[in-house]
């Protein structure tokens, strides 16, 4: 990410993520990473994904912080 290979780091999270989706901090970062970059349909995709394992409060939280930051509620 540091030297704008963004699809490489993206590959990276997604592989991650389907390896061990139930720890969290590999969602947020992730997730973190789109919304950085602007790109908050990815973004909101990936929380999708992430909500289906029906992770804790904190990714529930996160997700509506999301929402009400974009102001899609």
């Amino acid at each position: 990410m540091r030297f704008k290979f963004i699809n490489h780091a993206r590959n990276i999270w997604e592989r991650a993520c389907s390896l061990m989706p139930r720890i969290d901090q590999l969602w947020f970062k992730y997730t973190y990473m789109e919304e950085v970059l602007g790109h908050f349909d990815n973004a909101r995709v990936i929380f999708k994904a992430w909500m289906s394992w029906k992770p804790l409060e904190n990714g529930w939280n996160a997700f509506i912080k999301f929402e009400e930051r974009h102001g899609d509620l």
